[in-house]
């Protein structure tokens, strides 16, 4: 979560998956009263950029390019998710549910009125208390809206389902309460194996 009030070209190119060439194309016509400038040791004056105005300017809704792989945890974090949730099968080793988001993705993409409108993102995590593992998820359908309900179905096929005892499917939607936050803790570095189906 940002907490800080300005922030300069390298914080945000820490913060968000863009080249410099993009920042600076970004940054054109900025609000005057919303950008600073302060001596540096280098010379040249540093830019500074207010936090209010951040995500307008470089969080826009883009997809990655597979070059783009070391971006992925900036762009998964600052892309716009629909649903936020995870499964943690019986016994799941990391191949078993690579193969299990896969077939996933693959069934989400068969209740699409139009292709290649959806994207999964998914991490591996070990579970605390076995040496299993577990996924969290993000889903983003914006463009070819898929009910909550269609989703839970499909996980259904790919996990054991919830009982008095255990919480094996988790499914809700990523609403506003959530801002960034989800998106974190979903893409926490400490994961196994983390990958981003959208095609």
């Amino acid at each position: 979560m940002q907490t800080k009030e300005w922030y300069n070209k390298k914080e945000i190119l820490e913060l968000y998956p863009l080249s410099l060439a993009t920042y600076k194309k970004r940054i054109k016509n900025i609000d005057s009263s919303k950008t600073k400038f302060i001596n540096s040791k280098s010379g040249s004056p540093t830019r500074l950029i207010h936090q209010s105005i951040l995500d307008e300017l470089f969080r826009k809704r883009r997809r990655l390019s597979s070059k783009e792989f070391n971006q992925t945890i900036k762009w998964v974090r600052n892309h716009y998710w629909n649903f936020i949730g995870n499964i943690v099968p019986v016994s799941s080793t990391i191949q078993d549910l690579k193969n299990k988001m896969r077939f996933l993705f693959d069934e989400l993409k068969s209740l699409q009125m139009e292709k290649n409108q959806i994207i999964l993102y998914y991490s591996i995590e070990k579970n605390s208390n076995d040496n299993f593992y577990h996924s969290h998820f993000l889903i983003d359908c914006a463009r070819d809206m898929i009910e909550q309900n269609d989703i839970k179905d499909k996980l259904t096929i790919i996990c054991e389902p919830n009982t008095l005892y255990e919480s094996r499917i988790h499914l809700e939607e990523y609403n506003i309460i959530y801002d960034k936050d989800g998106a974190i803790y979903s893409s926490k570095e400490v994961r196994y194996f983390y990958e981003i189906l959208h095609k």
